[in-house]
């Protein structure tokens, strides 16, 4: 998969059932999200268009050698509260990659890779957050 010819990006956040988030953007600007990453999410859910731009910023400190490690982490300790992080991206041949890491809260030694998608993850937050306040506040005034 090239990064040029992702058209979609899903990214979950579960453990024991319960979502802290899901979200998913594409590169023409749809948007879907609920949840800020604690748990549980809340019930709110925004769809609605959003700038394709915020699209691009998020895929902009993708390295494209990350891709030939798509698979499933499951870690063998899974100390703490168990967490499944699942970040799936569809390209424009609808092609899709998935990475999952299943681990815990308090697992240690989760390598490298781990905390590279937790960046990524960070930083699909911080470009939604003030997309999806904003969309929380207008639901509430209606």
């Amino acid at each position: 998969m090239q990064i040029s010819d992702i058209e979609k990006i899903r990214i979950d956040i579960q453990s024991e059932g319960s979502s802290a988030l899901s979200l998913m953007i594409s590169r023409i600007g749809e948007m879907m999200r609920q949840g800020n990453g604690n748990f549980p999410a809340k019930d709110y859910v925004a769809c609605s268009d959003i700038d394709p731009n915020i699209f691009l910023q998020l895929i902009d400190d993708l390295d494209q050698e990350v891709f030939k490690f798509a698979t499933v982490y499951d870690h063998p300790d899974k100390a703490g509260q168990p967490i499944i992080y699942s970040i799936a991206f569809q390209d424009k041949h609808n092609k899709s990659l998935v990475f999952e890491f299943r681990f815990g809260t308090e697992t240690e030694n989760t390598g490298e890779l781990l905390p590279y998608f937790e960046g990524f993850i960070s930083k699909a937050l911080l470009l939604t957050n003030d997309w999806y306040a904003l969309e929380e506040q207008e639901e509430q005034t209606q």
